[in-house]
């Protein structure tokens, strides 16, 4: 490992333990020192860590390094928070019933400031039956649907909407009725399920509502293997650092309980063994041993076997998928997108060269398929 990959590699170590409250700053040498407010940004955990840095002396420089996009984010989630409370308003007033997921919803409900979550954007899931009238109300409130993660129906379970609110902030939306796209795990958390056990997020609106600890921990644990296949930001460890730290003996057996049922035992004891390691999470000892004894035999365990290629990822989907109509839509998709994706990925409206630009597609992504 080259001398500056052991840097880097000191510099992430330093803040993860800070994140627990446990670095020595004055052993942090000084090179790995200027790595920090970078490497923080990177992570996520920018604002957690100048929290944690309040009073150090030895990592002032860190701190002061870090306050403007700290107070950036204070800034931003001024404008944010106000946004979510008149969507979330206008959904439930078209009888939409919609959950606020992910990263949104833990800087709500589990952090102790919202601005000490970063995110790009905001999860909304719905049930399938309610896209159209959903995607109505973000239209009507000024969002402009995207159709660059939109490939099709058994490709991407997602929709993606923007609108330029003041100050420049861009209110980016993705509108979801599945929790992830891969198909092994995409109905493992079914939307009437979490339904049930949400809880209300009064700071997002009178209306809004968020999965409850339990399955925001399965969410966590799923998005993390499927969908980023183990990149682990430090901020997705430090959610499930506080989740975690949420559960009683009662929701423990819960997450369990769910974690099995549903075939996803393997992607959680993972996610919450890193969680353990890198930031301080809790795991008791005979929920990780129940967890771990049900792993081998769930197929959501490839997501556990290292990084996956688009082709295993796809390879995946066919085994899943019921019937061979299903399997041919979703090589078809795969293949010939909708016009409108081409399009947005290629910045044009010309119609008359969507075969050339098919065909580039095709052969300047081949080598992406199996890397």
């Amino acid at each position: 490992m080259t001398e500056a990959a052991l840097t880097e590699r000191e510099a992430e170590a330093s803040i993860a333990q800070a994140l627990t409250g446990a670095c020595d700053w004055d052993r942090c040498g000084p090179e790995a020192l200027a790595r920090v407010p970078a490497l923080a940004l990177s992570h996520g955990v920018e604002g957690l860590l100048w929290t944690e840095l309040s009073g150090i002396r030895a990592a002032a420089a860190v701190r002061d390094a870090l306050t403007p996009t700290v107070r950036a984010a204070v800034a931003r989630d001024m404008l944010v928070q106000p946004e979510l409370q008149g969507l979330t308003t206008a959904l439930a007033q078209e009888g939409v019933a919609a959950l606020i997921t992910k990263g949104s919803a833990l800087a709500y409900s589990a952090y102790p400031e919202p601005w000490l979550r970063p995110r790009v954007d905001t999860d909304v899931l719905v049930r399938q039956s309610d896209v159209a009238t959903a995607t109505g109300v973000l239209e009507r409130c000024g969002y402009v649907r995207s159709d660059a993660t939109n490939t099709g129906a058994l490709v991407s379970h997602q929709i993606g909407f923007e609108r330029a609110g003041s100050h420049d902030i861009r209110h980016v939306i993705d509108l979801h009725w599945k929790i992830v796209n891969p198909h092994i795990v995409a109905d493992a958390l079914a939307f009437d399920d979490l339904w049930r056990s949400s809880s209300a997020a009064p700071a997002l609106g009178p209306a809004a509502r968020v999965p409850g600890a339990v399955e925001s921990i399965a969410i966590s644990c799923i998005h993390r293997l499927a969908h980023h296949q183990r990149h682990d930001r430090l901020i997705w460890l430090y959610d499930l650092r506080l989740l975690s730290a949420s559960l009683d003996a009662k929701g423990w057996l819960a997450l369990r309980d769910l974690a099995c049922g549903r075939q996803i035992a393997g992607l959680c004891v993972d996610g919450l063994r890193a969680a353990r390691s890198r930031v301080g999470g809790m795991l008791p000892a005979d929920i990780e041993a129940a967890l771990a004894e049900a792993a081998p035999s769930e197929p959501s365990r490839v997501y556990l076997q290292g990084n996956l290629s688009k082709s295993d990822v796809l390879l995946s989907d066919l085994k899943t998928l019921a019937t061979w109509g299903a399997r041919l839509r979703l090589l078809r998709e795969h293949v010939f997108p909708p016009p409108a994706f081409i399009q947005q990925r290629y910045g044009t409206r010309a119609r008359v060269l969507l075969p050339a630009f098919y065909l580039h597609r095709l052969i300047a992504g081949a080598s992406r398929w199996v890397r």
